[in-house]
């Protein structure tokens, strides 16, 4: 599975010609394995930069290797990337595809973090759409999952879509408890964009409450 690159636009250079002199070396090697994560870990590089149509063609080309390797955990890791890829394209329906697919290999394997993270992604996708049932149900089950794993920011999130939901249906105590919940936690992992999303988010419910 490929690993997240160094955030500096200089570690991201230098880990994108570490990656590629790698491909080569497998390549000549014939190590199929070697080649999918070399793949996989240009394909995230591209993806931090913004870069999705390489990052798209990497992923493809590790899933590619990974399916007929029959490396189950590796392609519910490309499947998400794809779909990640796909959703910031605005294409939903490929997006909700490919979580399904990531959501469903995830599950055979009992990987929860990967549940969680399918779960949640097909949350924002029917969210986007406003087929606000579907959401809340995804959220639900990506927030349970999260929280046994004490992942606070991924809960905190899962609130923050919840509080959403709420809102929009004029459930006005419902979303304030979920926003206070975001809140908190978004407090203590120090996460400066969120807390002030989620405060203008409480700000902004207090005067529809009036």
């Amino acid at each position: 599975m490929s690993q997240i690159p160094p955030r500096s636009r200089t570690e991201l250079e230098q880990a994108e010609a570490a990656y590629k002199k790698r491909l080569e070396t497998e390549e000549k090697l014939g190590n199929k394995e070697g080649m999918a994560d070399a793949y996989g870990n240009l394909g995230t590089i591209y993806l931090t930069v913004g870069y999705l149509d390489q990052a798209e063609e990497m992923f493809k080309k590790s899933l590619e290797i990974l399916e007929s390797l029959d490396d189950k955990a590796g392609m519910a890791s490309d499947y998400g990337y794809l779909g990640a890829i796909y959703q910031m394209h605005s294409h939903l329906k490929q997006a909700e595809e490919l979580y399904k697919k990531c959501l469903e290999i995830n599950q055979a394997l009992n990987h929860k973090a990967g549940m969680a993270t399918a779960y949640g992604k097909l949350g924002e996708i029917y969210y986007e759409r406003r087929d606000l049932d579907q959401a809340e149900d995804m959220f639900n089950k990506s927030l349970k999952i999260e929280e046994v794993l004490d992942n606070k920011g991924a809960v905190a999130t899962a609130c923050g879509f919840l509080g959403d939901i709420c809102r929009i249906r004029n459930q006005f105590d419902q979303a304030e408890e979920m926003y206070k919940k975001g809140l908190a936690l978004f407090e203590a992992i120090g996460s400066e964009r969120m807390i002030d999303i989620m405060r203008t988010m409480l700000t902004n419910l207090k005067k529809k409450k009036k």
